[in-house]
């Protein structure tokens, strides 16, 4: 168990600074003449420390359930805003603060309900195969919707979500490799053992950097919102992966209402937090009311004002 807190905990402090080191990157890249991403010693920062955190949360598996190292994983929604304002040197707004305690709370109790006694034996191939056609369509949909709603912080909220929907996936196959390898099967030597972990691991290697490649995207239209997006569809979507794999959940009537009303706070707080963020891009611009990313205005150049009891005119250049 101990070691299931510190892997767990380490990760998630690894994942908020990789989450901050991707906006930062992203901020930089939008700029004119801005570096881009594959010239920017942050951005491959930020690459490293997604890894790193990998690797602490495929550790972690191996000690605990997927549900528990999820839970410790919410820390990294508490870190990352906090490593950001201290970097930026500001302080985090009031709907900053409401919109995190909002979802940090909605997803630890999502987590908390989610518990499930599992099935105790190891996936099917056609469990594994509803899990990737289910995973590629999620992924699929989301994508298609972030592409038409443009660069706004909609977008960016779409983005997030299949990044969340992608990281679930991983850390499900994940944790079916480390079992397969680890396990009774895979401690003897088993060849089916061993052929679907590393089956498995190729689906990992393909999700974590398209996760990774969908968070940067989300991360144009801000930190706070895009990462509770992320953090809130996690969960969900690996506790519906895990319906797939053969788990089952508590359906009782209080275990039903209870979450929905932890999914409301969850989802209250991401809109507080992405009205919180348009508000500050839109003081950024010089506007009182935001609008989309990578949108400018019809003029920059204001009217001239009105004069009462006399005709504006321009003077003529000598």
């Amino acid at each position: 168990m101990i070691a299931v807190l510190v892997l767990g905990a380490v990760s998630a402090l690894v994942y908020a600074a990789a989450a901050v080191a991707q906006r930062s990157a992203a901020t930089r890249a939008a700029e004119p003449g801005g570096p881009g991403l594959p010239r920017s010693g942050v951005w491959w920062l930020s690459v490293l420390l997604n890894a790193l955190g990998a690797l602490l949360h495929t550790a972690a598996l191996r000690y605990g359930s997927l549900v528990a190292v999820q839970m410790l994983g919410v820390l990294t929604l508490v870190a990352a805003p906090l490593l950001s304002a201290g970097l930026l040197r500001r302080r985090m707004s009031a709907a900053q603060c409401w919109g995190t305690a909002l979802t940090v709370a909605g997803v630890a109790a999502l987590l908390v309900l989610a518990r499930s006694a599992g099935t105790g034996r190891a996936p099917n191939p056609g469990e594994l195969l509803g899990v990737v056609l289910l995973t590629s369509a999620v992924l699929g949909v989301t994508a298609a919707a972030a592409a038409v709603a443009g660069r706004t912080m909609t977008a960016s909220l779409w983005y997030a979500a299949a990044a969340g929907a992608a990281f679930a996936a991983a850390s499900a196959l994940a944790q079916v490799a480390v079992v397969e390898l680890t396990g009774p099967r895979g401690a003897g030597g088993g060849p089916d053992a061993t052929v679907t972990a590393v089956l498995v691991l190729a689906g990992v290697a393909c999700l974590a950097p398209a996760g990774l490649g969908l968070c940067q995207l989300a991360y144009r239209g801000g930190l706070e919102a895009p990462l509770a997006t992320v953090t809130l569809v996690n969960p969900l979507f690996a506790a519906l992966i895990g319906v797939l794999l053969g788990d089952r959940y508590s359906m009782d009537t209080t275990t039903v209402l209870t979450g929905l009303a932890a999914a409301l706070a969850a989802g209250r707080g991401v809109l507080l937090l992405a009205r919180a963020e348009a508000e500050q891009r839109g003081e950024a611009t010089g506007s009182r009311s935001p609008r989309p990313l990578g949108r400018r205005p019809a003029s920059a150049t204001p009217a001239p004002p009105a004069r009462s009891g006399f005709r504006w005119r321009e003077r003529a250049s000598p």
